[in-house]
């Protein structure tokens, strides 16, 4: 069955972009405040309160009331940018639509860092607008700004965070897919796939590109690979018909694929010669624990260069996770 997602994928257009951040914004706000006050600080380098702050016999000018409930005021402006060029004169007209806010702020939304022309444009609203704070982020920063803010057991809210991520990724905002690495349940059907090196499912199943493989069982990825390369399948029981997906357009994993549909119908009652896209590669044996109760409920993509650093090779990938533990 198609994934069903919170944000929209039809077009990476800016106002789209604009609404799903936004719509993640509010999410998080609806949430908790508390949250979502972490999450604009965090972005910002500004501390940002939401909701009123309650104190007791706090001295005003000239007398002590006994109690003191305030709402701080700030705005914060928003311009995103897909593939437009950064435009100074907008920035300093959004500038000047603050009034007497007691924080003021301007993000400006990017899929790369501007670099020096943040300089720039920073001098140039402070000469104007000197209560203005001007600051740049870019929706891997978004990404990388929310992912701590949720535990485990926030199970909706770390769907909605995983969502904005595949999202980004899926419209080109930042291309991660090089690092990531989807965590599949294979059940009984492990060791079919541990053996040759494929892992399969429904071809309407949508999922985020990624660069590697994990098989799951038991508590653990036990075996993991670099994809090679992605088909769509249909086998008569005499001829095989690939549709190359992605990766490199080969036969050598032709045979194998006969006997992994051969056998997931024989030893799992899976009929898979038809309507399924294989993913195929090379194992490699790992252990990368699952420490946090309950199994798996699904995929899960993880990135591997937050998890590991950089690495070279599958290998290398393997080794390092073995014996990590992850919730």
């Amino acid at each position: 069955m198609p994934k069903i997602h919170y944000f929209q994928r039809y077009s990476s257009v800016e106002n789209t972009v604009t609404n799903n951040t936004l719509q993640l914004f509010a999410r998080v706000y609806a949430y908790s405040t508390t949250q979502a006050s972490q999450l604009l600080t965090n972005l910002t380098g500004e501390s940002i309160e939401i909701g009123v702050e309650i104190n007791q016999q706090e001295r005003e000018k000239g007398a002590v009331p006994d109690g003191v409930i305030i709402q701080r005021s700030f705005k914060i402006l928003i311009e995103s940018k897909v593939d437009s060029p950064v435009s100074i004169d907008q920035l300093l007209r959004h500038a000047a639509n603050f009034s007497d806010e007691q924080q003021k702020i301007l993000l400006l939304l990017t899929k790369h860092q501007v670099g020096r022309q943040e300089d720039t444009i920073r001098e140039k609203i402070t000469a104007q607008y000197p209560d203005v704070i001007f600051k740049n982020i870019t929706y891997e920063g978004i990404c990388q700004a929310i992912d701590p803010l949720f535990q485990v057991y926030e199970y909706e809210m770390r769907s909605l965070v995983e969502d904005y991520k595949e999202y980004c990724n899926d419209v080109g905002l930042f291309d991660q897919s090089q690092y990531l690495m989807r965590i599949v349940p294979c059940g009984k059907s492990l060791d079919i796939n541990r053996r040759y090196g494929i892992y399969f499912h429904p071809s309407d199943r949508g999922y985020t590109q990624h660069q590697f493989v994990g098989m799951y069982k038991d508590k653990a990825v036990q075996v993991l690979f670099k994809i090679d390369s992605v088909f769509d399948v249909h086998y008569d029981r005499v001829r095989l018909k690939k549709t190359l997906v992605q990766g490199r357009d080969t036969d050598e994993f032709d045979a194998k694929l006969v006997e992994v549909i051969k056998e997931a119908e024989a030893k799992c009652g899976y009929e898979v010669a038809a309507n399924h896209r294989f993913f195929c590669g090379f194992p490699i044996a790992t252990n990368y624990i699952k420490s946090s109760a309950n199994g798996l409920q699904g995929a899960r993509l993880v990135n591997l260069k937050e998890i590991i650093g950089n690495f070279s090779e599958p290998s290398e990938v393997a080794q390092k996770l073995a014996g990590r533990e992850w919730q």
